[in-house]
């Protein structure tokens, strides 16, 4: 056997070997979350909202980390100069899962718990975070993703103080780029 038969027999043993061991996924949780995760991906680029008042807002979606996370960037009209939010998503022990920046000053952990891929329904519900020790401080709790289309979602984002909801943040998104 030459070197280059015997360098190409090892090249397709560490290929095959790789293949071998690779992890599928062994739930449905597993799977759901990684289907879920996909149609995050999906939403790389540019998309705006008008409020009920007028007020513009500003999502931009980007795959980073050799698509291991999506960096969601979030402004708004109606957020204090500087006030923009960084949500990022990924998959941790075969859960989808978020940590929200927040100009609250905090980072919400939350955890995907359904996703619908038929009605495109995403829900997330808080799991901890950074800078809240007793749940009573105002946070995100909760957030609804609903891919409508390629080019509209719709998300819901729901703040709690004193651990009741105080108020919803409902938005409309159109793809813009």
């Amino acid at each position: 056997m030459t070197v280059k038969s015997l360098y190409t027999l090892l090249k397709l043993l560490f290929a095959l070997s790789a293949v071998i061991n690779a992890k599928a996924p062994t739930n449905p949780l597993e799977v759901q979350s990684n289907a879920a995760f996909a149609r995050i991906k999906s939403l790389a680029g540019e998309w705006e909202s008008t409020g009920t008042k007028g007020e513009h807002a500003r999502l931009s979606y980007q795959v980073i980390s050799a698509g291991s996370a999506v960096m969601e960037r979030f402004s708004s009209d109606a957020l204090p100069a500087g006030g923009e939010m960084i949500t990022v998503y990924y998959i941790d022990k075969g859960e989808l899962v978020l940590t929200h920046y927040c100009i609250a000053r905090n980072q919400p952990h939350l955890r995907a718990t359904r996703y619908d891929q038929q009605s495109g329904e995403l829900d997330f519900d808080f799991i901890d975070g950074g800078n809240i020790v007793s749940g009573d401080e105002g946070h995100m709790h909760s957030a609804k993703i609903r891919f409508i289309d390629d080019n509209h979602i719709s998300s819901q984002w729901q703040y709690m103080e004193a651990r009741l909801p105080k108020f919803t943040e409902v938005s409309q998104f159109t793809r813009t780029r």
